[in-house]
């Protein structure tokens, strides 16, 4: 045996294998979590996104209703307007009421053209208060979303004064 051959002895190598161990075990956790968290906020975005264009979709019908039709109908919990969206199809206009269904946690549009209706939902599941406040010329329409991320909401306000002219 030829002397002054070094190398590792047995306890190095465990040592090494240790710390590599730790070091793998630690990165691992560092990625799950970021990716939990870029779920979670992809999550939000896309319920916030849908909770922004039905604010957005409801304050244009009540700019471009008829401001008279405008109206909350407490025992059914609906707002109803006359919207005159296409004056050459419609020209007595297209009837919305926007209502709230707590047993799905939704709020659904229905959309009255003629003879025709056509019911959309936005945000199924995720609607946890729903409330309208009509006091004329004033109509504030109200609903808090949940995010679904530690038990995280937001609340959306669309406050409209009627012009009557």
């Amino acid at each position: 045996m030829k002397k002054g051959l070094k190398g590792f002895t047995l306890v190095e190598i465990i040592v090494v294998v240790a710390i590599v161990g730790i070091i793998i075990v630690a990165l691992y956790s560092f990625f799950t979590n970021n990716f939990k968290v870029v779920q979670e906020e992809a999550q939000i975005a896309n319920i916030e996104s849908q909770a922004k264009r039905l604010q957005d979709s409801i304050k244009q019908w009540l700019q471009m209703a008829d401001q008279q039709s405008i109206a909350y109908y407490p025992l059914s919990g609906k707002v109803y307007m006359v919207v005159y969206e296409d004056q050459t199809s419609y020209p007595n206009g297209v009837e919305y009421l926007i209502g709230y269904e707590s047993s799905e946690k939704k709020i659904t549009i229905e959309k009255r053209m003629g003879s025709n209706s056509s019911t959309v939902w936005y945000l199924k599941g995720k609607v946890v208060n729903f409330t309208v406040t009509d006091n004329p010329p004033q109509i504030i329409i109200q609903y808090t979303v949940d995010l679904g991320v530690r038990g995280q909401t937001r609340t959306y306000k669309i406050v409209y004064n009627r012009r009557y002219d």
